[in-house]
């Protein structure tokens, strides 16, 4: 069991994928995986719920 709940993106919200560091658009989970689109548009990934946090990283 994770030490922290992973919280659940709503559609539409900006999240950071920590193992590709990307960030992108949260889109859908089907079958365990979020489904992520690029800001500004391009084709979707998939990653797994511990990776992703619901606010992106500041530079």
């Amino acid at each position: 069991m994770p030490k922290h709940p992973t919280p659940t993106p709503t559609p539409g919200q900006l999240v950071h994928d920590r193992r590709t560091h990307r960030t992108g658009i949260y889109m859908d989970t089907i079958g365990g995986r979020l489904y992520l689109r690029p800001v500004g548009g391009g084709i979707e990934w998939t990653t797994r719920p511990e990776y992703v946090s619901l606010t992106p990283p500041t530079r």
